[in-house]
């Protein structure tokens, strides 16, 4: 089971933001907050005009989370208001569970105040002590050179890129594909 130990972190403005897992009693408010980002973001893959999870879907995808042994998400609550989510899901075959792939999602408004990179670095601390997990993988656009830099200041590093693999708004945009290892013992050269 992987629920996040509840805690209260204060930005560098002063705010005080509440990080812990989600619940499934609150699946109709991450659906609410799923839908605002995505139409206020060109920056993360689920877009507006994708269809929404049901609430029954989005009531197993929180139950999921919380029961696998390789996934952790953070909601972070400013006030009862859900302004960012974050997590990590561990690979499901064998020849992949050495890895995890992370996400992370932000209220435009809650962006620039060290709210990303906390959350990332959190989802790594978590990451270094899980058995079995060696690396960290994720997608950004290369047309999203803010969550770029929060990435590589927690050290991920550009693997690939896949050229014009997104189109948003009838743009062509380039998928960056990062990693980091937890340690360097499978760390290529």
């Amino acid at each position: 089971m992987s629920v996040f130990t509840t805690k209260t972190v204060t930005l560098s403005d002063g705010t005080d933001v509440l990080l812990r897992s989600p619940e499934e009693s609150e699946a109709q408010r991450l659906l609410e907050y799923l839908d605002a980002v995505r139409r206020e973001s060109e920056g993360i893959m689920y877009g507006p005009d994708d269809d929404l999870p049901s609430l029954e879907e989005e009531r197993k995808w929180v139950r999921g989370n919380l029961e696998r042994d390789g996934s952790m998400h953070i909601a972070a609550d400013v006030e009862g208001q859900v302004v960012a989510l974050a997590g990590i899901d561990q690979a499901k075959f064998v020849r992949q569970c050495h890895s995890a792939g992370l996400g992370i999602s932000i209220r435009d408004e809650w962006c620039n105040r060290g709210l990303g990179t906390l959350l990332v670095r959190e989802l790594v601390d978590w990451a270094r002590g899980h058995p079995g997990l060696e690396q960290l993988t994720l997608c950004v656009f290369a047309s999203n050179p803010r969550a770029q830099a929060v990435y590589r200041k927690v050290g991920f590093q550009e693997d690939g890129r896949l050229p014009r693999r997104a189109k948003v708004n009838g743009r062509y945009i380039d998928i960056v594909e990062m990693s980091l290892w937890l340690d360097d013992s499978g760390a290529m050269s």
